[in-house]
């Protein structure tokens, strides 16, 4: 879905830069970079381009690495962050089409990807094989995730002194509370709604019923999406796929008799039998995208993939020590408002893989989408692993919402609080002292906990944020308050689940939004697509600057996400992600 034709989208606005001697030491470093750099390219031209492809090539996904949605924040240019998600996408679904390669093959491990985005890898496997590819599947040791992914290819290979661990599907959540009252931490939380369980890790010991109730309905939709492919794709019934998942974990001789896997063999076997007799070679997904003769037709048109990545946080987009991946709300909205003034782009996917966040953040994410949308470009949701309360919030600026049936969806709700740490500081002889000026101490004191009339404050604060995501949800899907609300108050949905509520339009991965995109922007279905993706990775300066400005003393501030949950701050967030293994 990538071209040629079209010019090149227009360069986000220049930024201010920072201070004198970090863009001196910046500069430093650049100039060295670019001397190595130039020695590296020297090496290629004098070694030669990106790898052949020769007839009959085999495109290897290692289904075991993360793909991530976006490049990862790094200081360290020269540590190669390998290909993203979208372009194991764009390979495969070129492969399919690429007289050159001969089949799929899936070197499956236990890896990071998520549900959602492990059912869209599945899915582009299976179209490649309906293009006529042969797909199969080797691995030395898989889970119930990798069965899953395995269950796509007509041949599975094992090794044959490895371990199929399908014992069924299980979440294991640890609860702080009990380990915080011991040291004298008292975390004060509210939350709107039973379902809205997110602080209960830090105030209690066991799960509630309503969450152990969600987690269970998102355990039992991905247990029964596992048994359903494996059967298909084992050709077992649907009773013996369930308790084959279930019973394990088996040896490789074990998977071979009850038919999970073909066979059994090394990896230099498995390379013979997946190339043939042919002259092909096994092809990684970073070498076949850049491979010389590599399929490129002009592109007619031009649609643009606005990601929001990880947790949403105020400033740019970036790593948090503590929760990893952050979607910085200017980052996005600078995005989006570039693409106001984008003639050429006829159509923009904003692609959600967001637990959610601060509700300012979030907000404002919204509305620079809502103005975008407005002014005329078609704006489609595309959700990954997870879309979750404010990462849904942000969702409801765009006209049609898509998800898998195993993305984490909904979490329609809010919560705040702080944690006081006045009884640990007693516990190791800190003394708090406080100049007090009037007003609530409470609010900004590390020490000092909530009263009963802050605590009264902080949750009319939710109730008011509640509010207009019920409205904003309402309006964007077609309900009723009271129709959302029934299906809100926290509690998280499969997208299956979300679909029968009304919360997205149908199931569907970044490709199909991308399509769904284009035709909603009334572009033919067998047009060739430019698909470029924003916000575009930080600069090398960007990446210096946030290294030396964080310095080692700078903790809280690089964790945005922590210092909030320190001050009261309302967020619209799933912390924990349901993690079934």
């Amino acid at each position: 879905m990538n071209g040629g034709a079209l010019p090149a989208p227009p360069p986000p606005p220049a930024r201010r830069g920072g201070a004198r001697g970090c863009l001196l030491l910046a500069m430093a470093i650049a100039a060295a970079s670019v001397a190595l750099a130039l020695v590296l390219v020297g090496v290629g031209l004098v070694f030669g381009g990106g790898a052949s492809v020769p007839d009959g090539s085999v495109l290897v996904v290692r289904a075991g690495r993360d793909y991530p949605e976006t490049l990862p924040y790094a200081p360290f240019f020269f540590m190669d962050p390998g290909p993203g998600f979208h372009d194991v996408l764009r390979a495969i679904s070129a492969a399919s089409g690429d007289s050159r390669i001969g089949g799929i093959h899936l070197a499956v491990e236990e890896g990071r990807l998520g549900w959602g985005r492990t059912h869209e890898l599945r899915t582009a496997v299976i179209a490649a094989g309906a293009a006529g590819k042969r797909v199969t599947a080797s691995f030395d040791y898989a889970g119930p995730r990798g069965m899953y992914l395995a269950s796509a290819a007509s041949r599975v290979t094992m090794h044959p002194r490895g371990q199929l661990g399908l014992n069924g599907l299980h979440m294991e959540v640890l609860y702080y509370g009990g380990l915080l009252e011991e040291v004298g931490i008292e975390a004060q939380f509210e939350a709107i709604g039973p379902w809205k369980t997110a602080p209960e890790i830090y105030t209690g010991s066991a799960m509630t019923p309503e969450s152990r109730a969600q987690l269970t309905a998102l355990g039992e939709n991905i247990s029964a999406e596992i048994s359903r492919a494996v059967a298909e794709g084992r050709e077992l019934s649907s009773e013996a796929a369930g308790r084959l998942l279930a019973d394990g974990p088996w040896t490789a001789r074990r998977a071979l008799d009850l038919g999970l896997v073909d066979a059994l063999d090394y990896h230099d076997g498995v390379e013979a039998d997946v190339l043939g007799e042919g002259r092909g070679r096994l092809v990684a997904v970073a070498d076949y995208l850049d491979s010389p003769a590599a399929p490129r037709v002009p592109a007619e048109a031009r649609i643009a993939v606005v990601h929001v990545d990880g947790a949403i946080a105020p400033g740019r987009s970036r790593e948090d020590v503590v929760f990893g991946r952050v979607s910085g709300a200017e980052s996005v909205v600078e995005a989006l408002e570039r693409l106001e003034n984008d003639d050429l782009t006829r159509a923009v996917v904003l692609r959600v893989s967001s637990p959610g966040g601060f509700e300012t953040s979030s907000d404002s994410i919204w509305r620079a989408a809502r103005r975008l949308r407005e002014g005329g470009r078609p704006l489609i949701a595309s959700f990954g692993d997870t879309a979750a309360s404010g990462g849904y919030w942000i969702a409801t600026a765009a006209e049609t919402v898509l998800a898998t049936p195993l993305t984490t969806t909904g979490s329609i709700g809010v919560f705040a609080g702080k944690f006081s740490l006045g009884g640990l500081f007693d516990r190791v002889g800190v003394t708090a002292e406080t100049v007090d000026l009037g007003g609530s101490p409470g609010w900004s004191s590390l020490a000092t906990p909530l009263g009963e009339a802050e605590r009264a404050r902080l949750r009319e604060g939710l109730e008011d944020t509640y509010g207009v995501f019920l409205e904003r949800v309402a309006e964007a899907r077609g309900l009723t308050v009271e129709e959302v609300h029934a299906v809100a108050e926290g509690r998280v949905h499969s997208g299956a689940a979300a679909l029968a509520a009304g919360l997205v339009d149908d199931f569907g991965g970044l490709s199909d939004a991308v399509r769904a995109a284009a035709a909603a922007a009334g572009i033919p279905d067998d047009a060739p697509l430019e698909v470029f993706h924003l916000p575009a990775p930080p600069s090398f300066e960007e990446a210096l600057r946030a290294e030396v400005e964080g310095g080692f003393g700078g903790f809280l501030r690089r964790s945005p996400l922590l210092a909030a949950a320190l001050s009261g701050i309302r967020l619209t967030l799933l912390p924990i992600e349901p993690l079934f293994r």
